[in-house]
């Protein structure tokens, strides 16, 4: 029988596509604003030479980036794959480990491509959830009674995505052992891991974990779009291989400037990052402690995005809409993370945009307050 891959509606991609351009207040996407040209240059004192050959292409990843990655993740280049963002990492890992008919545990709530991803290559997902009265902390003591001779993935986001919680190096070695009692590997995805408001470690190295990340969230380099996996030497081969069916080779330039920014500057931008995530967390928690009547939260560890717990009895597809519509302020809507009756709340942007966005927050849950109890 001809299987054939149907690619799933990613109903987090469209509604932020959709209705981002026409937002006034954008509180919904997960990265910081961008690096201009000059600011990278301050940071890098780097610039392409002028004989640089834009036909040049590097499909086993730009040297300088792998050489900085190697330092980065101690670790050797073979155990590294640079990808086109963290997208085309977590399916290289998941086309690579999984097949029709295997399944695989991911947290819940949970970034929606995590689990439409594999489950398109024809893996079964198996739910592990993270809950708000637990403060979104994985609970490893319920892994083992999930895992069946089938798993071949635990799947895990750190910083967590959406509520920014962080999972500490011991439960991420706990689940470790856990899953290879049973066979199978842990991906972690740590694209926002750098913007934890204490510096953390990756967890590559522990055994039988591989990493996905990329410079696109904390290090304003969204448009260079370049991403890695950090495995296990077969694993990497794996991925390596099957990134000849995708992208072949990513961008060449992007690669080499991420890599010339991670190398000389990245405490200099986590600080960048850091000072602008800071200032605007105080804001968002100052108005959450005055609005508990309407919202309440699990304060993130770190990075720019929260999930907060909202007290009207509507469903977050439509209460989101409703506050597009009233009052042109864009917030993404639990349900496509999986976990109905919460909203994800970003606080990337500007901090006058922030202040005037959470106030026309105020004002549009309010009004779906009053309609619904009048």
């Amino acid at each position: 029988m001809l299987l054939v891959m149907h690619a799933p509606r990613i109903d987090l991609f469209e509604w932020l596509l959709q209705n981002a351009p026409n937002a006034t207040y954008n509180l919904a996407f997960s990265n910081i604003y961008g690096l201009t040209v000059e600011e990278y240059q301050k940071y890098t004192d780097f610039t392409l030479p002028k004989n640089f050959d834009l036909g040049s292409n590097a499909q086993y990843g730009a040297h300088e980036l792998k050489e900085t990655l190697s330092v980065m993740y101690n670790c050797t280049p073979d155990n590294i794959v640079t990808t086109t963002g963290a997208s085309e990492a977590n399916f290289l890992v998941f086309s690579s480990l999984l097949s029709q008919g295997d399944e695989f545990i991911i947290e819940q709530p949970g970034y929606q491509p995590m689990w439409l991803t594999p489950e398109m290559l024809g893996a079964r997902r198996i739910n592990w959830p993270r809950k708000f009265e637990n403060k979104f902390r994985v609970d490893s003591e319920t892994l083992s009674s999930l895992i069946t001779e089938k798993t071949k993935l635990v799947v895990l986001t750190n910083l967590h995505n959406p509520s920014g919680v962080l999972t500490n190096q011991q439960t991420i070695k706990t689940i470790a052992e856990i899953a290879e009692e049973g066979g199978a590997y842990v991906l972690v995805d740590e694209i926002f891991l750098d913007g934890s408001y204490s510096k953390k470690p990756s967890c590559f190295g522990i055994p039988n974990v591989l990493v996905t990340s990329s410079a696109t969230k904390i290090y304003g380099l969204g448009g260079h779009h370049t991403g890695w996996i950090i495995a296990p030497e077969g694993i990497a081969a794996q991925c390596q291989r099957m990134k000849a069916h995708t992208t072949g080779a990513s961008s060449s330039i992007s690669e080499i400037m991420t890599a010339h920014l991670l190398k000389n500057a990245r405490d200099e931008v986590i600080k960048r990052f850091q000072k602008h995530a800071t200032t605007n967390r105080v804001v968002v928690k100052k108005w959450m402690t005055q609005h508990k009547d309407l919202l309440k939260w699990v304060e993130p560890d770190g990075g720019i995005v929260c999930f907060p717990k909202y007290s009207l009895n509507v469903p977050s597809v439509v209460l989101c809409k409703h506050l597009f519509e009233a009052q042109k302020i864009l917030v993404n809507p639990g349900a496509y993370f999986n976990s109905e009756g919460f909203i994800r709340l970003s606080f990337g942007g500007d901090k006058e945009t922030l202040q005037s966005g959470l106030e026309a927050l105020t004002n549009g849950l309010q009004d779906v307050h009053r309609n619904h109890h009048s």
